[in-house]
């Protein structure tokens, strides 16, 4: 009964953000580990996990004969872009990390805006609800070489870690469920082999970011692109250029985290160098091909790891 009245408390504030940021990669790209260090960074807001059961309260998969995570501007109206920031607002509030309590009522009554960062995969697929509904909205976009992420997609799609997502698969449908985000499209590549689809899907959730990089000047502006292999390699001058872009400090915190050399809750298997020969080296070669093009506009050379 407590809780419903908070709840319905605080569907009565129209709740103020500032400079919101959004994490964006393809998935198993480093964002989570990424995620748990810049969340530790000066007074934000954010969650345990990604918040694709928000997203999924407002935007149902079951608005479409065939699923997809792709959200259009036109689908976040006035009413429900305030009232999916209410909602954001009160679980924010009821899942704050105790090493950081946020002083509520600053925020409530006094009017100050919340600095809030989030990272969920799928919102390589939310863009254009994010710039409608966030227009001040400042993003950090995580690239990570390939032949390594796709491995790591191809181990993330045969474990039982992840979520299955069903979909209405054809008969001829290689695959019995989804892994990961759903791009639009999605029923186009159903037929091939799972290497492939993984490579197909790690290329429509980098393209869709980069396709908005080249066609909308700010959003090019409110985006900063790293790599996920600089994070490992020099993590504190990585850290002093997201500080500087966001505007948030490097605190102690964020500081321990990086030192302790955690694992994000996301890691399957112990990180090992080139670890994807290991693991999917033949399926890997099979899908360079595929690959490569995208692989040398990010920066990477298919030779080299």
């Amino acid at each position: 009964m407590k809780q419903k009245l908070k709840k319905n408390l605080l569907s009565l504030i129209s709740p103020a953000f500032k400079q919101p940021i959004f994490i964006l990669s393809a998935p198993r790209s480093g964002s989570s580990y990424f995620y748990e260090i810049v969340r530790r960074m000066g007074d934000v807001w954010s969650r345990d996990r990604e918040n694709d059961p928000l997203w999924f309260q407002f935007f149902p998969y079951s608005r479409f004969a065939k699923p997809t995570d792709y959200i259009s501007s036109a689908e976040c109206s006035p009413k429900i872009t305030r009232k999916f920031k209410q909602e954001l607002l009160y679980q924010n509030i009821q899942n704050r990390r105790e090493s950081q309590p946020q002083d509520i009522k600053k925020h409530l009554l006094q009017r100050q805006p919340i600095r809030y960062i989030e990272k969920t995969i799928a919102n390589c697929f939310h863009l254009e609800a994010l710039q409608k509904m966030f227009p001040d909205a400042l993003y950090i976009y995580i690239v990570r070489d390939g032949r390594a992420c796709i491995s790591s997609m191809l181990e993330g799609w045969q474990s039982n870690f992840f979520w299955h997502r069903p979909l209405p698969f054809p008969d001829n449908a290689t695959i019995s469920y989804w892994c990961y985000p759903i791009p639009p499209h999605w029923e186009t590549v159903v037929q091939q082999t799972l290497p492939e689809i993984c490579a197909w899907s790690w290329q429509q959730h980098n393209q869709f970011i980069l396709t908005e990089i080249e066609n909308n000047p700010k959003f090019a502006q409110n985006c900063l692109q790293i790599r996920y292999e600089d994070l490992l390699q020099n993590p504190q001058n990585l850290l002093t250029q997201v500080s500087e872009f966001t505007n948030l400090k490097i605190t102690p915190e964020s500081q321990n985290y990086l030192q302790q050399k955690q694992t994000s809750w996301t890691t399957l298997s112990q990180p090992k160098a080139e670890k994807w020969r290991e693991k999917n080296g033949d399926a890997i070669a099979q899908i360079l091909p595929q690959i490569q093009p995208l692989l040398q506009q990010l920066g990477y050379n298919p030779e080299i790891l």
